[in-house]
């Protein structure tokens, strides 16, 4: 390359080889100043919808820039026709309190007013009661022998907790740091202001040390469960123990979510993720999971197309085949919805993919062969390369062609993590992935975690093993 230096002279030629040797020297300067040039460019128009950063790092500019969606006329709120929503009320019997209004005796005829059997109108109002802690004491007496005079001192039973936590307490700190994400120093001011009862953020994180081992049990039936499924998903992002970056892993279905801390981000990681799972994996196209089996896994196609949005943004030949590739992935992923409403039914919709499929090869094996050593040239390389893993679906009708399963699953955490400070701790790693498991698989069951919880901790704190178990249902059978 020829460098220029500021107030230097240009070189002189004597020959008309030398002008030639020069004139090379400039255009080759020149083509990889336009290269710089188109690099530093993409680099800049880099955002959510063509790569993998998420829309919180996104420039104001590209924000603006965002597609947005078109107005649809309608007015806000519920449209005409919509299914009424209203609270049913409660039987009598469950109601804590009745106050029954009737009408004036005398009618203004001189008759009289007889009340009805049953009220015309029954209006139910809801509130939360004044709350406050309960205590129990428990008393321990020592004795003395009537005759030989030896002390005798009395014992507490195996089922009372050795702390001043009881389970429903301990529970409800579990609860509100892993699901609703409320810092030490919160779940301290709200105990105070809720309930009138005051720790120190001490005995508060110390409540918190047993409870791993507690839901170890039901820790292990989610990652079995999630295990033996016939598709799962899978994704990871960065988890922080104080300075030192680690990360955070999920295997997930529709109904179970597990999550693993690693130091890790490569394969030893995916394979302590994965364990003995032999099912179809969905992911991105992290290298993490190369080493699994590509005839069992499906890549994000959303993830995909992400990245032929960038290579269509370039400029010439790179564009139009980064356009090209873009319309039929589009293509694609239209046609496959519609196969998916037919029930798989149509030949029709499949003789479409699978010419798809081919044009999609094609144009990848002549962007590798017109753009050679280039990004566009290495991008069809390595697209080449993961296209088995493009077209799983079309063996195994009925997965998922993008992984929003994981991604909505490790959202919480990723929430979590930009309102705290982390864990700090070896104790504050597994406790993290053990509550998002428990709490994320009970949302997805339709169930409250609460209860699970406070039973696990009661069982605990007697010291009995805990056998409280989640309902999680065996897997069903994919559509072939």
């Amino acid at each position: 390359m020829l460098k220029l230096i500021p107030g230097s002279k240009a070189p002189g030629v004597q020959t008309l080889e030398e002008a030639r040797v020069l004139i090379d020297l400039l255009w080759d300067t020149q083509l990889e100043n336009i290269e710089r040039i188109d690099r530093l460019e993409e680099k800049l128009r880099t955002g959510s919808n063509n790569s993998s950063k998420p829309p919180s790092q996104d420039s104001p500019a590209q924000r603006a820039r965002r597609k947005k969606k078109s107005p649809t006329g309608r007015n806000k709120g519920a449209q005409p026709g919509h299914k009424k929503h209203s609270r049913v009320c409660l039987p009598e019997s469950d109601v804590d309190a009745v106050h029954r209004f009737y009408p004036t005796g005398q009618c203004a005829c001189g008759g009289n007013v007889i009340a009805g059997e049953t009220p015309s109108v029954r209006h139910q109002v809801f509130d939360l009661p004044e709350v406050r802690y309960q205590v129990t004491e428990y008393q321990r007496y020592d004795g003395k022998c009537s005759q030989c005079g030896r002390d005798h001192k009395g014992g507490f039973p195996v089922w009372i907790p050795q702390g001043q936590m009881g389970a429903g307490l301990v529970s409800w700190i579990s609860l509100v740091s892993g699901q609703y994400h409320l810092s030490i120093r919160q779940i301290q001011s709200l105990l105070e202001q809720q309930w009138q009862l005051r720790f120190s953020i001490g005995a508060i994180s110390q409540a918190q040390r047993p409870v791993s081992g507690w839901l170890q049990p039901i820790y292990a039936q989610i990652g079995h469960a999630v295990r033996q499924s016939k598709v799962a998903h899978a994704d990871e992002t960065t988890h922080w123990r104080g300075s030192e970056r680690r990360w955070l892993w999920t295997l997930c279905t529709e109904r179970a979510v597990y999550f693993l801390t690693h130091y890790s981000r490569g394969k030893a990681a995916a394979k302590a993720l994965l364990g003995d799972f032999t099912g179809i994996l969905v992911t991105d196209r992290h290298g993490g999971y190369n080493d699994y089996t590509k005839a069992h896994r499906q890549c994000c196609l959303v993830h995909v197309l992400r990245n032929l949005e960038k290579m269509a943004q370039r400029r010439s030949q790179a564009g139009e085949l980064g356009q090209r590739l873009t319309r039929m992935l589009r293509l694609l992923i239209r046609i496959e919805h519609r196969w998916r409403k037919k029930n798989y039914a149509s030949r029709v919709y499949r003789q479409r993919l699978e010419r798809l499929r081919q044009g999609f090869h094609e144009t990848l094996v002549e962007g590798m062969q017109n753009h050679p050593k280039s990004r566009t040239g290495n991008q069809c390389k390595r697209l080449l390369q993961d296209e088995p893993m493009l077209w799983t679906f079309l063996q195994h009708p009925g997965i998922p062609l993008t992984n929003n399963t994981a991604e909505r699953a490790i959202r919480p955490y990723v929430i979590w993590r930009k309102t705290s400070f982390f864990s700090q701790s070896y104790r504050g790693d597994p406790f993290r992935p053990l509550i998002l498991s428990i709490t994320e698989t009970c949302k997805r069951l339709g169930i409250h975690a609460y209860p699970v919880l406070r039973k696990a901790c009661e069982q605990g704190l007697r010291g009995d093993a805990v056998t409280v178990r989640l309902p999680i249902p065996k897997p069903t059978p994919l559509l072939i």
